[in-house]
């Protein structure tokens, strides 16, 4: 029954065949846990199949890409009509977070700043004009906005804005200061990206010891966490195992 053909000469065991093959490119690339690949090569499309279910439907964006773009231009035509008309704070940050979606940083700089004028503890606006600044570049512009937000709320976003500001200090050829938020993190919460940034500066400032100790940390917590928060952890994980590598035992 595997060789039944289907038009242009394809047969559902040389579909399975492709699966297999795709799903097993999907596992190299996002690094899951290392017996799916036995799972995927030994148990053939019926492995393929598992892993579909488990480790890929999870993550997907069930949008089509078309679809995500009209709905983003419907919203973005809407807002649009809202900013020329009434612009209201919530219209102006809707638009301006639209249009550094699409990469328009500058018109989003525009409209973030339009938000500020009329709520300058408006946070949200503030940060998504230090992410455009950041997008251009104009790095001091964006430690600026984000440092504002830092000192009043330093949780703000799950520490997203220490974050920011950290990697803002880092492209300076600031790592002192960099180091001193990334600390100011961990004193709080054990965040990947925190663990991360403060290994690799303190790897390049020669405190090997410390730099293997806070990346073995990003790597051994993925131990007990459930497997959504481990699929939203891989990326740190491959970083701090990439890194560690090239620290001495």
């Amino acid at each position: 029954m595997f060789g039944i053909p289907f038009s242009g000469g394809w047969s559902l065991w040389s579909i399975g065949n492709l699966f297999q093959v795709l799903m097993l490119i999907h596992f190299f690339r996002n690094r899951p846990e290392y017996y799916w690949f036995f799972v995927i090569l030994f148990l053939g499309p019926l492995g393929a199949t598992i892993y579909f279910f488990m480790e890929v439907m999870p993550g997907m964006q069930w949008k089509l890409p078309v679809i995500a773009r009209w709905e983003r231009s419907r919203r973005k035509q809407w807002y649009e009509k809202l900013v020329k008309e009434s612009p209201s704070q919530e219209a102006l940050g809707q638009l301006a977070a639209i249009c550094a979606l699409e990469g328009n940083h500058s018109r989003a700089i525009e409209l973030y700043a339009d938000a500020l004028e009329r709520d300058p503890g408006d946070h949200e606006s503030r940060y998504g004009r230090a992410r455009s600044y950041m997008a251009l570049q104009q790095t001091e512009d964006a430690v600026a906005d984000l440092s504002s937000i830092v000192t009043s709320e330093p949780h703000f976003k799950m520490h997203a804005a220490q974050l920011a500001l950290a990697e803002s200090y880092e492209a300076l050829a600031r790592p002192a200061e960099a180091a001193v938020v990334y600390r100011s993190v961990l004193e709080r919460n054990p965040v990947s990206a925190a663990n991360f940034g403060l290994g690799k500066i303190m790897a390049e400032q020669g405190e090997k010891a410390e730099a293997r100790q806070l990346l073995e940390e990003v790597v051994s917590k993925q131990t007990g966490l459930p497997r959504y928060l481990r699929r939203q952890e891989r990326p740190w994980v491959a970083k701090a195992k990439k890194l560690l590598k090239t620290l001495p035992a």
